[in-house]
């Protein structure tokens, strides 16, 4: 069969294209903007979300906004599982991704951990149903033993999260921990354990820099070298208050080193999500939720586009 200069044209052209996009290096393919995507947490709204029209509203309100997905208790949307197929065609609908359902987990108790990660894996399979691309458990302060933590509830809890990571990635889905205050709270830390103890290929992080603020040197340290097993990040900024205390802030009003958080992000391949979690009033629902997302996302988007 010939060939005519215009299809030996087109298809050079198409072939440079591929060879181009599969190195990365098509322009604007490595722009941060493009890696970097914007969440939120629906906290904002209060813990769980209750009725369906309830829960499009804020979603209609986050896509406006220009948020590309939300992450929410499992509690949620639990109450649509039959239909959850229909409900992820919902999400699709108005263009913003379920990003994870949120569950609280023990995990550490041998006795309890392999019916545990048994019930999440129908949680897991509801969730992919409904579009989820990642599956995040939070948990416990773990037991101590003579004022440490506890070696045997560190072993089960580290295993099971491993065996967890691979039910979650049996229905499509990644695992991510979400961490609270209780992992930086030991020397060594239940997070020094979780490094050393989950695979990598199973298990990543949801970090959470508000809860590590001031108990951890350096919010912007620990992003550089962590950021490789974090696949999502809680983005707050934070203050000490009065008599010490930690509170939350707006973005950009804080002592929390958000450039320096983020730039390991930026000048790298990293591809993830930071989401807004703003829960200083969880479980209840904050004061103007819509007015804190909205300054959330043009702080966030400015920390991320490149000037």
């Amino acid at each position: 069969m010939s060939t005519t200069r215009r299809e030996f044209l087109g298809r050079a052209a198409a072939l440079a294209a591929a060879s181009l996009s599969a190195a990365g290096s098509l322009p604007g393919a490595s722009e941060p903007a493009a890696r970097i995507r914007l969440g939120s947490q629906t906290n904002a709204w209060g813990v769980p979300i209750t009725g369906y029209s309830h829960l499009m509203h804020i979603l209609d309100m986050l896509a406006q906004l220009g948020y590309q997905g939300f992450e929410t208790n499992f509690k949620t949307v639990a109450p649509f599982a039959e239909r959850a197929t229909d409900l992820g065609r919902a999400f699709e609908a108005r263009h913003i991704r379920f990003v994870a359902p949120h569950n609280g987990s023990t995990l550490y108790d041998k006795n309890t951990a392999a019916a545990e990660i048994e019930g999440f894996r129908r949680t897991a399979a509801i969730s992919a149903q409904m579009g989820a691309i990642y599956f995040i458990v939070s948990g416990r302060r773990l037991p101590h033993s003579a004022g440490k933590l506890d070696q045997d509830a560190v072993s089960v809890w580290t295993d099971s999260l491993n065996q967890l990571g691979r039910v979650v990635k049996q229905e499509g889905l990644k695992l991510c921990y979400h961490n609270h205050s209780q992992e930086f709270l030991d020397h060594p830390s239940q997070m020094s354990f979780f490094f050393r103890g989950t695979d990598p290929e199973l298990v990543w992080l949801n970090f959470d820099d508000g809860h590590a603020y001031g108990l951890i040197s350096s919010v912007a340290e620990f992003s550089a070298e962590h950021f490789r097993r974090i696949a999502i990040y809680h983005f707050k900024d934070m203050k000490h208050g009065a008599g010490g205390r930690v509170v939350e802030t707006a973005m950009g009003a804080g002592q929390v080193n958000l450039k320096g958080m983020v730039a390991p992000l930026i000048h790298s391949g990293w591809s993830g999500w930071l989401e807004a979690e703003e829960d200083f009033a969880y479980p209840r629902v904050i004061d103007d939720p819509e007015g804190v997302l909205r300054q959330w996302i043009t702080y966030t988007r400015g920390l991320i586009t490149p000037r």
